[in-house]
């Protein structure tokens, strides 16, 4: 069984675990991170608590994100 996700699951744990996460964070602002180049110095900091409010995302925002990552971790924890 894989670590559980929580709102206070840092960026990097996410993707190292999940690497299917990208995907999603993509959706939700996460290219911006890219673009800028500063991946590699916040993403090892920053919770997805933390990114949904560097992306200011809104409620329902937040709402969809945290339903497909866990939606992810179900399907994958099924798979394993």
């Amino acid at each position: 069984m894989k670590e559980r996700i929580t709102l206070d699951t840092n960026l990097m744990e996410l993707l190292k675990n999940f690497p299917q996460a990208r995907e999603i964070l993509m959706r939700y602002g996460y290219r911006v991170l890219i673009e800028e180049d500063i991946e590699d110095v916040v993403a090892d900091k920053l919770t997805l608590k933390g990114f949904c409010r560097l992306m200011d995302l809104d409620d329902e925002a937040q709402g969809n994100l945290w339903q497909e990552i866990q939606d992810l971790y179900r399907q994958l924890e099924d798979i394993t």
